[in-house]
């Protein structure tokens, strides 16, 4: 078990996570058109200039509104307490998993494709985000290694 929780530090898991949410969400933004034209044209075919700007719009803004998550991720891993670590690690991660198939949901019920291949990667680190603060609840204070 303590070679699993070697592996498995709630400040790595969280810089890592942050450090690929923020890209995620840079990405979004970036490509907002590309992502917008996808969402929309599996169901509607091609969108007019009008829809594609707004549909663009929205896009920019959920990237926007992701980043400050994967700053705030980076830093409870080079800020808090191990202690404080875990419990982010946990909270953070849970909250997440609980909040992507909402999304997803939403998302589809309203004819805007989100495919749920492009979650299953973030998923999985949420999952061991989740893993590491679980195995590291009961630790010291102090900040971790």
């Amino acid at each position: 078990m303590e070679q699993i929780k070697k592996y498995m530090n709630p400040k790595w898991w969280l810089i890592v996570t942050g450090v690929l949410f923020l890209l995620a969400n840079l990405v979004n933004y970036i490509t907002a058109a590309d992502v917008a034209t996808v969402g929309f044209e599996g169901h509607y075919d091609t969108l007019s200039d009008r829809e594609l700007a707004i549909a663009e719009h929205y896009e920019q803004g959920w990237g926007l509104f992701g980043i400050p998550y994967g700053i705030f991720a980076i830093s409870v891993g080079l800020l808090f307490g191990k202690k404080e670590q875990a419990k982010m690690a946990m909270v953070a991660g849970i909250t997440f998993i609980v909040l992507f198939p909402i999304l997803l949901f939403v998302g589809n019920s309203n004819n805007y494709v989100v495919p749920v291949e492009q979650f299953a990667p973030l998923f999985v680190v949420l999952l061991g985000l989740v893993a590491s603060g679980y195995l590291h609840r009961e630790d010291g204070e102090g900040v971790s290694e």
